[in-house]
């Protein structure tokens, strides 16, 4: 399958490849994009068009997209999101703050000149890059196909019932805090009013989190317990560890957000929802638990039957790059922001022992390449021998699998 679009950057029906061929051959059109194969006609020609409908299976964690065309799916991918945001930003806020004190000038207090927080619908940095990443397929696909509506499924949890699966009724409302001045005020009671570790009453006692914020814990009961003043330092001591449990629900969370937002943000869509989804796909369609699978499912009406393509297109977003600011504790001298033999991380790469995207580099000429899931696949390449660049680095890494 190859995707068309003429003269004007309009979508046109992809096409088969001999045709492709012989357009190229003839001259009568030119390749814009290599993955997916995507040729820019360079004649004018009719724009007559079928009806091609999309469907995108939303998530936290990965999304899956699909196109049906006269019976056929044309597209199909799998796109991973991003999910480092919150540790970059934690990261940036440390040097921003390493900078302040050992360049020994007055900075602005950081939170009481930032416009961005009062701003009307805010979304927190991590929530507004998966919102990003679901509008930036849709605007892809629609770049590359004539699409004439979307079926988008927008998954609805709810949280209490997730955390505990026996509440009804009025328990909604009451919750299990009802009653308490605050928060601590619940964990103490919940506690028994005694530490944690060493069982004892009558002492000093603290609410410690168990899977620290920094590290994505969260104010949850789950993540809280009660700890006497001894046994609380000697844990940040480190002379003993608590094991906790990372929250369930914060995916489930971020899924509703990005629900709401979409509906803001999409455009017009037609509304599904994941019982109808896993109905299609094994009753009808007989496929597979998958993204793409499920976006397949989403496209086709009420008993239509298609078959996938034996191509899929995986992509992960990352960031622009990795970057430093600074050398030193005081110098304003500007460091490489990662080029070496003329090659970055991420960047696609062919060498003698195969294709990968960097991994890791060394000074010594010896790469380490991976696949599109983060998975080593080569180590020890001397690219000095043999490479070839076949795609730079950017924000989508994109992966052709049969």
């Amino acid at each position: 399958m190859v995707y068309v679009i003429n003269k004007n950057g309009n979508p046109l029906m992809p096409c088969k490849e001999a045709k492709a061929r012989k357009l190229l051959r003839d001259g009568k059109a030119k390749v814009i994009r290599k993955n997916p194969f995507t040729i820019k006609l360079l004649w004018d020609c009719e724009e007559n068009v079928q009806e091609v409908v999309a469907g995108m299976d939303t998530g936290s964690k990965k999304i899956g997209c699909s196109a049906i065309a006269n019976g056929k799916v044309v597209y199909q991918s799998e796109i991973e999101i991003r999910q480092d945001v919150s540790k970059k930003m934690k990261q940036r806020k440390m040097y921003r703050r390493n900078r302040r004190y050992m360049k020994t000038r007055y900075r602005k207090p950081r939170w009481q000149n930032r416009a961005s927080m009062k701003k009307e619908d805010r979304l927190a940095p991590s929530i507004k890059s998966k919102l990003d990443s679901h509008l930036r397929e849709k605007k892809f696909v629609e770049s590359i196909l004539p699409v004439t509506r979307w079926k988008v499924e927008t998954g609805n949890f709810d949280i209490y019932k997730i955390t505990n699966p026996d509440v009804k009724g009025k328990e909604y409302q009451e919750g299990n805090q009802k009653g308490f001045y605050n928060l601590k005020a619940y964990i103490l009671h919940r506690d028994g009013y005694q530490c944690q570790k060493c069982k004892t009453k009558g002492k000093k006692l603290h609410v410690h989190h168990i899977i620290f914020k920094s590290k994505g814990g969260t104010n949850t009961p789950d993540n809280l317990t009660t700890l006497c003043e001894t046994c609380h330092d000697k844990l940040h001591n480190g002379e003993f560890s608590i094991k906790g449990v990372k929250s369930k629900t914060k995916h489930a969370t971020e899924t509703n957000i990005i629900k709401s937002q979409l509906k803001k943000r999409f455009g017009e869509f037609e509304e599904t929802f994941g019982y109808e989804t896993k109905f299609k796909r094994e009753q009808i369609l007989g496929l597979p638990k998958s993204h793409y699978n499920d976006a397949i499912a989403i496209c086709c009406e009420e008993g239509e039957f298609v078959k996938p393509d034996n191509v899929v297109y995986y992509k992960k977003h990352v960031s622009k790059g990795d970057y430093k600011q600074t050398f030193g504790s005081h110098s304003e001298k500007k460091i490489p922001t990662g080029k070496l033999f003329g090659l970055r991380k991420f960047d696609l790469i062919k060498t003698i022992k195969g294709t990968g995207f960097v991994k890791g580099k060394s000074s010594e000429g010896y790469f380490t390449l991976m696949d599109i899931e983060g998975n080593t696949t080569i180590s020890q390449v001397n690219i000095k021998k043999y490479c070839i660049r076949l795609q730079a680095r950017s924000t989508t890494l994109i992966e052709r699998k049969m």
